[in-house]
C-alpha cells in the first residue's frame, strides 16, 4: 500500500513539473517572438532615420536656384547633390498606399523618389509621417510652404512612427498589440540660405 502511494505521489509531482516546464517553454517562445518583432521594428526605424537625415542634410548642396521644391506637412521634395562632387538630383519623400501585405491596419508605404532612379516604395510599417518647416528665426512656418516662402526655410522637422508588421500577443494578458518606435529630429541643412 505504501509503495502504491509513493507511485501516485511521484506521478502527481512529475505531472506538475511537466506542466511547469511546458508553461515556461511557452513563455520563452512568446518572449523570443516579441523580441524579434521589437528588434525588426527598431532596425527599420534606425534605417529610415539615417536615410532621411543623410538626404536632408544634402538639401541645396551644389544647387543654384530653387532648393526646396515641395514643402507640405506629409511631402517634401528638394534638390541637392547626395555625394561629394556628385550630380545634383531631386529627392522626394511622401506617403504611399496602404500596406496590404501586413496585418497591421494602420500602416502605409513610404515612398522615396529620386529623379535619377525613380520611386522606391519602402515597406517599413509606417503609421505616422509629418514634416514641419522653420525659418531663420526658428519660427514654425504654416504648411504648405509655397512660392517665395520656400526660400525662407532653414530647418526641417521630421517626425515618424513605425509599428511591427504583425501583432504580438502578450503571454500574461493574452492581448495582442504592435511594437512601435517613434523618431523625430530637427535638421538644419547647411546649404539652405546660401547662394550656392
Amino acid at each position: 500500500m505504501g509503495s502504491m502511494l509513493d507511485m501516485v505521489g511521484s506521478a502527481l509531482i512529475f505531472g506538475v513539473l511537466l506542466l511547469a516546464v511546458g508553461r515556461m517553454q511557452g513563455n520563452v517562445n512568446s518572449t523570443m517572438s516579441q523580441n524579434t518583432f521589437n528588434l525588426n521594428t527598431q532596425t527599420e526605424a534606425v534605417f529610415l532615420a539615417r536615410l532621411i537625415e543623410y538626404d536632408l542634410t544634402k538639401a541645396g548642396y551644389r544647387v543654384t536656384g530653387p532648393k526646396i521644391l515641395i514643402a507640405d506637412s506629409t511631402r517634401i521634395a528638394f534638390r541637392g547633390a547626395l555625394t561629394y562632387g556628385g550630380v545634383v538630383d531631386s529627392v522626394a519623400y511622401y506617403p504611399g498606399d496602404e500596406d496590404t501585405t501586413t496585418t497591421n491596419p494602420r500602416d502605409f508605404r513610404l515612398l522615396r523618389s529620386t529623379a535619377s532612379r525613380g520611386a522606391l516604395s519602402q515597406r517599413l510599417g509606417m503609421i505616422y509621417f509629418r514634416i514641419s518647416y522653420y525659418d531663420s528665426l526658428n519660427t514654425l512656418m504654416p504648411t504648405p510652404v509655397t512660392g517665395a516662402n520656400r526660400y525662407a526655410i532653414r530647418a526641417i522637422h521630421i517626425k515618424f512612427r513605425v509599428e511591427s508588421h504583425e501583432p504580438v500577443t502578450d503571454a500574461v494578458t493574452g492581448e495582442a498589440g504592435y511594437f512601435a518606435v517613434s523618431w523625430e529630429k530637427l535638421i538644419y541643412p547647411r546649404n539652405l540660405g546660401k547662394p550656392l
